[in-house]
Order: structure tokens, then C-alpha cells, then sequence
């Protein structure tokens, strides 16, 4: 495999501007502790969003309301889930093992995340499956709609270990980004699964930035590349192969592409770091609609406001929205913890809203696509 290299960038060219503007989200993560229950909920939503995103670029069509029916219907059963929306779930899942991993320090770049995390996104799926989860290929396969041949079989132990060597190589601040970018497009190139690579490839990007300290735990919305490869599926597959005869030209705009992705997906979703912008312009119009369609009371919109503009809320606190005695607070907030709208804070019984995967959810989703937060791919 050609040795993977850093290509010359003009000083003066838009890859650099932009380069600067996300080193600066960098340090605001680093610096920031945000303690909103609110922005923390739609970080959450965010990530199951990303792995809708992620199956939607290798052709799964599912909607955001058919992964909440169907995982709520699979929760409440003990039944699996349906295979499309298994595969989102698993994707969700294998982001999650990230951010628990990086939470505690341990976030390698190694053979052994990398198969974990195929793993973790194939195993035991029907259409985007593979025979062998968390094992490199040992066939020869091609890549639909390109010219590229990857590597064969036997090179794909040494091929990865060079990239390895590159993704782990300590570099100045302004290469980080292109060697994130320079990693997805040579993993892809090397295909070194039988299926699953694009999937797998977006992942390890997201473990990359989250490594070079791009994503925060505590960011309602975590810098993710899956937004930007979603925001055109074409125009991504086109990059891709424009950088596959692994010439500086072609591999120069294929980082310029995913930087600017990056900080167009930041200056979209910019607004969402302000509590009050959540409450009123996200969280607000979305209980509308869902009382509107009939999916919850007037009542349960009410407390799901009033929590939501506080942050985290006691059932005293609710006295003046939920009438009559302390039983009946209680009584109501338990039934809305127990349909989801809410959770229940460890400690002295607080409640926060939640909006992953209940009636909200769909409506947050078609409310953050109006304010032009979200890819063109979610677009049912």
C-alpha cells in the first residue's frame, strides 16, 4: 500500500479558515461544564440520530418513528427487533461503548476496537450482516459503483497496521483533522471487512475526533462526520472515489470536503448550546404538536414544559401545573417516568424531560429539521 502522507496545504486556501474555526469549538469543549439535563437529552437524541444517518448511507430506510415504535415494541415484549432497526440500535450501541470508553480514558486506536466495533454493528443482522463479525476479510471483494479494487486478502493485516501507525501518529494541532479525514478514506480504500466497512469506517472516525477532543460529553451536540457524509450521500461517495487513486489532488479535497462538512454541521447547530433557545424553540413547539395529534394531555404538556424550561424539577415544584395533593403530583409524574416523557434524577427525587425514543421524539425531530439543524438525509 502507498504510504499514507499529509498533502500540501496553501496557507491561504478555505481548508485552513476552516480549520482554525473548528480548533476553536475544540476549545470551547475542553473548557466548557455544561450541567443542562435538557442539552445532555438532545445530545442523546443527536447520537441515535447519527446512527439512523449511518444506516441511511448504506441504504437502510427506516424512519426515526419506525425505530421508536419498533424498539419500544422489542423492549416491552423481550422480542427482537425488526432487522432494519436492529441495525440502527447496534450502531447506537457501538457509540455508546465509545463514549464509555473515552469517559474512562481507554479509547485505543487499535486491531481490537476496530473489530469491536464491527462487531458490534454486523452481528447477527440479516441484510447488512457479515458471516465472520470482528474478523478481517479473508476474500476478495469490490466496492459498487467505483473503479477501485481494494487490496487483497493477504494485505489487509499489514495494509491496517499502517494505518494504524498513521491514525496513532502525534501530529501539530492544525494535522489532527486531516489525519482523521486522511484515516476514514484509506480504511474504506482497504475495505478490510466483508461488509460493514462504511459503517465501521464512521465509527472510528467519531472515536478519532472524540480522541482529539472534538466531541464533548457534556455538548448537546457533539461534532459527529456522520451529519456531514449524510448531508449529500452522492456527493460523499463522489470524494471518496475522487481520493481512491490516493493522488495529493484528489486526497487534498476529499479532507477539504470533511472539514468544511464540519463546520458547516457546527454553524448549523450552533444555537443549540442555549438552554432557553431548547426549551422555547425545540422542546416547546414539539409538545404543541404532540398534544395537537392527540399523543399526550394537556396536563402532560404542561409539566413537560414547565421541567423543560427549568432544567431538573421536584414535585413541589410542579404544584401550580399538576393540581391537587402531593399524592396525586406523585402519581402523575410516576405514570409520565413510566411512559418515558420523563426520568427520574438519582438523589432527591428531581425529574428531567426526555426525548429519546417516546411520542415526543418524531415531533422533536421534524422541529429540529424546520430550524435547519438536521441532513437532508433524515428527510422522510
Amino acid at each position: 500500500m502507498q504510504p499514507m502522507v499529509f498533502p500540501e496545504v496553501d496557507f491561504a486556501s478555505a481548508l485552513v479558515t476552516d480549520l482554525f474555526a473548528l480548533e476553536r469549538v475544540r476549545v470551547d469543549f475542553r473548557t466548557e461544564h455544561l450541567d443542562d439535563p435538557l442539552g445532555l437529552e438532545l445530545r442523546r437524541l443527536f447520537q441515535g440520530l447519527t446512527s439512523v444517518m449511518s444506516a441511511r448511507i448504506e441504504g437502510n430506510r427506516t424512519t426515526v418513528a419506525d425505530v421508536v415504535a419498533e424498539a419500544r415494541r422489542a423492549a416491552a415484549t423481550g422480542q427482537p427487533a425488526a432487522d432494519a432497526v436492529r441495525e440502527i440500535l447496534q450502531l447506537e450501541q457501538a457509540t455508546d461503548y465509545m463514549d464509555e470508553l473515552a469517559a474512562h480514558g481507554r479509547l485505543s486506536l487499535t486491531h481490537g476496537l476496530i473489530r469491536e466495533l464491527h462487531q458490534l454493528a454486523v452481528q447477527g443482522l440479516e441484510r447488512e450482516g457479515d458471516e465472520h463479525p470482528g474478523s478481517y476479510r479473508t476474500i476478495p471483494v469490490g466496492i459498487a459503483g467505483v473503479s477501485h479494487v481494494p487490496p487483497a486478502p493477504g494485505s489487509v493485516q499489514a495494509d491496517m497496521d499502517q494505518l494504524l501507525e498513521f491514525a496513532n501518529k502525534e501530529v501539530p494541532a492544525q494535522h489532527q483533522l486531516l489525519q482523521i479525514a486522511l484515516v476514514h478514506h484509506r480504511f474504506v480504500w482497504i475495505h478490510p471487512f466483508a461488509n460493514g466497512n462504511g459503517r465501521v469506517s464512521r465509527l472510528l472516525t467519531y472515536a478519532m475526533l472524540s480522541n482529539q477532543g472534538y466531541t464533548s460529553r457534556s455538548a448537546a451536540r457533539p461534532l459527529n462526520p456522520t451529519a456531514v457524509f449524510g448531508a449529500d450521500r452522492q456527493s460523499y461517495y463522489d470524494h471518496l472515489a475522487g481520493a481512491d487513486s490516493l493522488s495529493p489532488e484528489g486526497v487534498l479535497a476529499w479532507a477539504g470536503y470533511v472539514v468544511h462538512g464540519l463546520k458547516d454541521d457546527m454553524d448549523r447547530v450552533s444555537r443549540l448550546a442555549a438552554p432557553r433557545f431548547i426549551s422555547e424553540e425545540v422542546v416547546g413547539p414539539s409538545v404543541n404538536a404532540a398534544l395537537a395529534a392527540g399523543e399526550v394531555t394537556e396536563t402532560d404538556a404542561d409539566v413537560i414544559y414547565a421541567v423543560a424550561r427549568q432544567g431538573r424539577a421536584k414535585a413541589g415544584d410542579l404544584e401550580d401545573v399538576i393540581k391537587g395533593s402531593p399524592s396525586n403530583r406523585s402519581h402523575r409524574l410516576r405514570r409520565m417516568v413510566e411512559s418515558g416523557l420523563l426520568q427520574k434524577m438519582s438523589g432527591p427525587g428531581r425529574y428531567v424531560v426526555s426525548l429519546h425514543r417516546n411520542v415526543l421524539t418524531k415531533h422533536v425531530v421534524h422541529r429540529l429539521n424546520e430550524l435547519d439543524m438536521l441532513p437532508a438525509i433524515l428527510r422522510d
